[in-house]
């Protein structure tokens, strides 16, 4: 029989470290975002609640009633879900990698777009299941009562079928293509008496992207070097010819920059374009992973934010929780296209499909829980304003000159910047020791 309790106590003892609530009865509960890793709530009546972005992980909620519940984004990683009623429940976008749903009754649920990768779903009820968009890869379904068709709509690399069969990955992943060694291919930096690899990898990467042409024939450092292809588009290479980035474009305006991946040098290339607000815009799949970059305006005291559409979606819902009025549309804008849009509201989709919808001035824009977005936070209405006078303090000599971030020294030059990074850096100016978290 269940034990009757409020949420608001149950998050209260587990504010004080319980962690067994089994068969306790919270059904119909609504808190959204609620906080409970590592909870044990085995046997517990959780019929109709909604706890959508939850925080589940690693949760045991076995032989649990969550049927009807609204488990929207939720992250449910290596939850344990055993003999779990989960009929009808919504867990479209939910994380359950890892999770343990052997003989769970999902009949009729909807995981429209949850990733389910590894989770082990052996014996499980899965009759009239909604996976449309599902990521079931490398998932265990052995014994499962399911449709074939049902299955067919979600990813199923490397998953085990109902009867044994393991499905196969049919995709052949190409190498990075390198430009045939032409007349129109010749490298930028061939060695010559006056060839000087004094350049640093940095600065290779920034008079590529920022079109600083005429090329010197020195510009190349001992890794990365620069190829023409013609026709406004240049290749950036190491020394041993593996391609990293490609630059397409008669101006920076007009430029497009696509950075593989698994390219070496990749992550350096993306941290100098993002200091030059290039921000990735498309990602592509094959013939190799890589990223396209174009350059953005971005308005003065705004920070520029990367993440998924469930994590935009707790970032709006944190933010009007923190606010008195409700309101803050203006707070936080998403790249749409080539332009930033305001913000009006955000909520998961109600729809079977699943997703979050963004309300945007420019109308609705429906994404996957998962799918990767760009939005801006305003950093002025981040905190509230005050009329505390504070002292005017004289701004350090160092002021414009050095700043310190992601690890990297940037020191501004009358050549351009110049970044620095290494183990235990330290920095004197003018004979005065600078604290490099300071800046």
């Amino acid at each position: 029989m269940s034990k009757a309790i409020t949420l608001e106590t149950l998050l209260s003892q587990f504010a004080r470290g319980v962690r067994n609530f089994r068969g306790v009865n919270l059904a119909g509960s609504v808190f959204p975002l609620v906080q409970l890793s590592h909870v044990d709530l085995a046997g517990a009546n959780l019929q109709g609640i909604n706890w959508s972005g939850a925080d589940l992980i690693k949760a045991n909620l076995a032989n649990a009633n969550l049927q009807g519940a609204n488990l929207i984004g939720a992250d449910l990683s290596g939850a344990n879900l055993t003999d779990a009623n989960l009929q009808e429940a919504l867990l479209s976008g939910a994380i359950l990698v890892g999770a343990y749903l052997s003989r769970a009754n999902l009949q009729r649920a909807v995981l429209s777009g949850a990733i389910l990768k590894g989770a082990v779903l052996r014996d499980s009820n899965l009759n009239e299941i909604n996976v449309v968009g599902a990521d079931l890869s490398e998932a265990d379904l052995r014994g499962a009562i399911a449709r074939r068709r049902d299955l067919e709509e979600a990813k199923l690399s490397g998953a085990t079928l109902p009867n044994g069969e393991v499905v196969l990955d049919a995709e052949n992943l190409e190498e990075i293509p390198v430009a045939s060694t032409g007349e129109c291919t010749a490298a930028m930096a061939t060695a010559t008496e006056t060839t000087v690899l004094e350049w640093t990898n940095e600065q290779v990467i920034e008079k590529l992207i920022l079109q600083q042409h005429p090329f010197p024939s020195s510009c190349q450092s001992a890794d990365l070097k620069v190829v023409h292809l013609g026709n406004h588009c240049y290749q950036l290479r190491t020394a041993n010819e593996t391609v990293v980035a490609m630059v397409e474009g008669a101006s920076v305006a007009e430029e497009t920059v696509t950075v593989f991946s698994e390219a070496p040098f990749a992550d350096l290339v993306a941290s100098v374009l993002q200091a030059h607000s290039f921000l990735p815009t498309q990602y592509i799949r094959e013939p190799v992973p890589a990223w396209q970059y174009e350059q953005m305006a971005i308005p003065a005291g705004s920070e520029v934010r990367f993440g998924t559409a469930r994590q935009l979606w707790k970032t709006w819902w944190l933010l009007l929780k923190s606010t008195t009025t409700g309101q803050e549309s203006s707070q936080l804008q998403l790249l749409v296209d080539k332009g930033w849009q305001p913000i009006r509201d955000i909520a998961f989709s109600p729809a079977a499909s699943g997703g979050v919808i963004i309300k945007t001035a420019a109308g609705d824009r429906h994404y996957a829980a998962d799918a990767s977005l760009i939005w801006l936070e305003s950093l002025q209405s981040a905190s509230p304003p005050t009329t505390t006078q504070v002292p005017t303090a004289t701004a350090p000599l160092w002021n414009g000159l050095l700043k310190f971030e992601n690890n990297c020294l940037i020191v501004q030059t009358a050549a351009g910047p110049l970044y620095v990074r290494g183990e235990n850096l330290t920095v004197t100016f003018g004979g005065q020791a600078i604290d490099l978290n300071q800046l």
